[in-house]
């Protein structure tokens, strides 16, 4: 279910934050000094190299999505489509929605959100 959403630059920002976060724990990563014996360890290892470039990867390919949401061009295509519905669409702000990339976690954008006017009933 979609949730409440920050404004803009709340959300772009957010995901910058995260992305940072994922950078230092990348960074972690490449310089602890981690002994490599056997197959096993060697394994583990590129386990958590993957997992942290995955987590970056998602997280980047969300926040091009939030740019691309934000912009002025896909703006003006969703108020096209949106007087272009044969009923009237009722504009309930922004939401966040959860977006799986193909790398690594599902993302965490805000999107504008239309639902259907409702139909008042009339009274006798």
């Amino acid at each position: 279910m979609a949730e409440e959403a920050p404004s803009k630059a709340g959300q772009v920002a957010e995901i910058q934050n995260q992305i940072n976060q994922a950078l230092k724990e990348l960074n972690q990563i490449r310089n602890r000094q981690q002994p490599i014996t056997t197959p096993a360890e060697l394994q583990a290892a590129e386990r958590a190299i993957i997992k942290a470039t995955d987590k970056i990867a998602s997280l980047m390919t969300g926040l091009k999505i939030q740019q691309a949401v934000d912009s002025d061009d896909l703006k003006e295509k969703a108020d096209q489509l949106v007087r272009s519905m044969p009923g009237k669409l009722k504009n309930q702000g922004r939401r966040l929605v959860s977006i799986q990339t193909s790398r690594g976690k599902a993302v965490k954008v805000a999107a504008p959100y239309f639902s259907r006017k409702k139909k008042r009933k009339k009274k006798k």
